[in-house]
């Protein structure tokens, strides 16, 4: 297996860039999962034979077949070093460098580049002292961990009577009360609106809802939240705050990345369609089959037609070496993202670790691999050609829907025509008129709307494994099929899913996903959502619910809101939010005492709020509006007439734009500064939690970048010479300055701070420009704490 190129390349430049710890990604089952799907099947198949245990001689007393062995090396000298590739020997022979590994031939260019990000980040390795020994799976024990076992819902805990507001609450009693501690306090009313603000729509609270709030909370708390809450979710705003979520799970982007990264013109489509599944509340489990086969799918209207086959877009969006000239190693490689995608995105598996060989960690043989794999074999994602390009469909509900039909039906009757023509001889002048007729109507052809899409290729069929990976190295077929630890033989919901053979078992597989029985998939969506409104999730590795993720801190909590959520809530999204943040539990202050901090130091029982930094999206887009600059209008068509067929040419500062940030261009190649500093997720991978630094260069990005000085300048126009010189109105002004931008009234040392920065400046008089002087004063508090962090 390897990883496009497109991807290595902006793996290597993202962890650079971020200055990871390579501790931190050896621990990782990130960088474990590296390795066994791209390093250790090149160690077995091309160096094992001279450099292991099994081999007749050891050549240079390197042994490869451990970590030990790997990182000591040989005579020579260290093999690997973590964090190091230019002081690593192996990495040096493999390029051919003075040594040479193997000797008979070099590996490809793709592969030592594997190498070198797999060195450069820490060389995760998760073998142990002794030689490798594969481990026969065992499906009947695997089905026996948590992850894996039939979703039940718990009885509801007796625990948290005088505390407790739901029954997602006396979950959190039950935990806190075995460990004899008692909850924090609940946060400030002004903490929790602001909360419910960017935790639900992702924008900041106006001074005026921030008021009408607090007065609704002195009557009644839980109705002032309910009230807010049910506002919010039924905003539009919701579906762009929660459509970046998914499109994070999605690996959206509109190009596929790489040296020549190909745009994907109608690719905002699918973030378009996003949007709306989450405003509409889609059921989840209605999103899970149009992401899968929604070409499939039954329709009642064009409009439902057109929707569904959007959806599928979902299986084409990955990051793709579309020039790859090897065309059954590209198939293979599109097989091989999608498998992964899915797999981490709906299940919280590393089914893709399964390609070269069973599964090191979870219940996962390689046959199941092939057998999704002849599921997505029998799929047409691509075009052929020399450079391969992506399927597209054309759309019914459109404008021009009819002259699209009209003039289809024309082409179809001329070319018939002159078919008809040519087996009557002689008809040349006939033929010839004809053919001008047809030549002028292609010219005439008007606009037709396409979307990204996939569909059932003609002759499905069962796939072959692939001994080690190799795409030729073939093995025995494997029916198309599921997970089979997951025994889909007990969903009672479903009818027979034997996939027919003239068919390639998408429908199958998405009722599979879909199934409320399924044990992962509910689990891991009500996971997701959780994190993003409390700050972890229940389960802390949200990509990852097999044996070496984390186990639940709260698992009875966990299958209960699942199984609510597949049940009697229908799998709609908004009631699991409304759910979570009407809880006691949301509204905890993160303000931690001492002796409380020390009893639960990472939180796991959850008896305080998480304090986080506003993620990218959320930064920016508070900037906006605050500042009044932010347009509610979506990017909707292409916008890539001006930039040619590549990403790399597009330069977000040509084309600067105050579009909330779900709606800007989302390349690859070219992402824009803000989301790069501040942690935006990878494109090319599912990302279920981004990455949290904290780092200088966020700090100073605030203080210097144009496009901060910019937002604090037009919001500055809102903060004139304050009252012509009256001090109750520049009191008043700087009040709703600090409510603007970080919903609380300054503190005494504040006030006194920005009147004093006011009145040296001469902002407080009638004569002088304020401008300049409130600029400094909005400035500074977007660079504050304050206005990044959510308490």
């Amino acid at each position: 297996m390897h990883v496009p190129n497109c991807l290595m390349r902006f793996l290597m430049t993202t962890f650079l860039c971020l200055g990871l710890p390579a501790a931190e990604l050896t621990a990782s089952d990130e960088g474990e999962s590296f390795f066994e799907s791209n390093i250790h099947p090149v160690l077995v198949e091309r160096c094992y034979e001279c450099h292991s245990a099994k081999a007749e001689k050891i050549h240079g007393s390197l042994m490869l077949d451990t970590r030990e062995g790997t990182r000591s090396g040989g005579d020579s000298g260290a093999a690997v070093i973590p964090g190091q590739p230019e002081h690593s020997l192996l990495l040096e022979a493999i390029r051919h460098e003075g040594l040479e590994m193997p000797p008979d031939s070099r590996l490809p260019d793709h592969v030592i580049a594997d190498f070198e990000i797999w060195i450069q980040t820490g060389a995760a390795d998760p073998r142990d002292g002794g030689h490798y020994v594969e481990k026969a799976l065992d499906l009947e024990a695997g089905r026996r961990f948590w992850s894996f076992r039939p979703v039940k819902c718990p009885p509801i805990p007796a625990d948290g009577d005088d505390w407790a507001i739901t029954e997602i609450d006396r979950f959190v009693a039950l935990k806190q009360v075995a460990a004899g501690l008692a909850a924090n306090r609940d946060a400030t009313p002004l903490q929790i609106v602001r909360r419910l603000y960017f935790g639900l729509i992702g924008l900041p609270p106006e001074s005026g809802q921030l008021f009408r709030f607090l007065d609704q909370w002195a009557n009644n708390p839980g109705h002032a939240v309910s009230i807010t809450v049910d506002e919010l979710l039924a905003r539009p705003e919701f579906g762009e705050r929660w459509g970046r979520h998914w499109l994070d799970i999605a690996r959206f982007a509109e190009s596929s990345g790489g040296g020549r990264s190909l745009l994907f013109p109608e690719a905002w489509r699918f973030r378009d369609y996003i949007i709306d599944s989450f405003n509409m509340d889609k059921p989840f489990d209605q999103l899970i089959r149009e992401h899968i086969a929604g070409d499939l799918l039954p329709a009642t209207s064009p409009a439902q037609r057109d929707e569904q086959i959007t959806g599928t877009g979902y299986l084409v969006l990955g990051a793709i070496n579309y020039e790859l000239q090897d065309k059954e190693l590209l198939r293979m490689e599109v097989i091989d993202e999608q498998i992964a995608t899915i797999g981490r995105g709906f299940l919280g598996l590393t089914a893709g670790c399964a390609r070269c060989h069973d599964h090191k960690f979870d219940p996962v043989p390689t046959a199941d691999y092939y057998a999704l794999a002849g599921i997505l074999g029998s799929t047409q994602p691509l075009t052929d050609g020399n450079v391969s390009g992506f399927f597209t469909t054309p759309l019914e509900n459109t404008p021009n829907a009819a002259a699209v039909r009209e003039w289809r039906q024309r082409a179809e009757y001329l070319k018939q025509s002159i078919a008809d023509l040519r087996k009557q001889r002689p008809s040349p002048e006939n033929i010839r008129e004809l053919q001008e007729q047809e030549k002028r109507h292609l010219k005439a052809k008007p606009p037709i709307s396409v979307v990204m899409s996939v569909r059932d290729r003609t002759d499905p069929a069962d796939e072959r494994v692939r001994i080690r990976g190799g795409v030729r190295n073939l093995g025995p077929v494997v029916p198309r099929g599921f997970i089979s630890v997951v025994d889909s033989t007990a969903f009672s919901n479903l009818a027979d899913l034997t996939i027919p053979e003239n068919q390639s078992g998408r429908r199958q597989l998405a009722e599979w996903l879909a199934s409320p029985e399924n044990p992962l998939t509910a689990r891991v969506f009500v996971n997701r959502v959780w994190l993003h409104l409390i700050g972890e999730g229940l389960v802390r590795t949200p990509d990852n619910f097999g044996f070496a993720g984390q186990r639940p801190t709260h698992p009875k909590l966990l299958d209960y809101l699942a199984h609510r959520f597949s049940g009697e809530d229908h799998w709609s999204v908004k009631r699991l939010i409304r759910r979570i943040v009407t809880s006691r539990v949301y509204r905890l202050s993160s303000d931690v005492r001492k002796p409380l901090a020390a009893a639960d130091p990472e939180n796991r029982l959850l008896t305080h709020a998480f304090r986080r930094r506003l993620d990218a999206e959320a930064l920016r887009d508070a900037m906006l509006k605050i500042s009044g600059r932010l347009t509610s209008d979506r990017r909707r068509g292409p916008i890539f007439s001006d930039i040619g067929q590549y990403d790399s040419s597009y330069d977000h500062d040509r084309f600067s734009t105050q579009l909330r940030s779900v709606h800007v261009p989302a390349f690859r190649n070219a992402r824009l500064e803000f989301f790069e500093v501040f942690d935006g997720a990878n494109p090319n991978v599912v990302t279920g939690r981004r990455n949290r630094s904290t780092l200088p260069s966020q700090a100073l990005y605030l203080l210097n970048s144009p496009f901060v000085a910019d937002q604090a300048k037009w919001a500055a126009r809102q903060f004139p010479a304050a009252g012509k010189g009256s001090s109750a109105a520049t009191d008043d002004m700087i009040e709703e300055a600090f409510l603007t931008v970080i919903a609380r009234p300054p503190t005494v040392s504040e006030r006194i701070a920005v009147l004093n920065h006011l009145q040296t400046s001469g902002a407080d008089s009638e004569e002088s420009a304020s401008g300049d002087a409130w600029t400094a004063v909005i400035h500074s508090l977007f660079a504050s704490i304050d206005f990044r962090y959510l308490d």
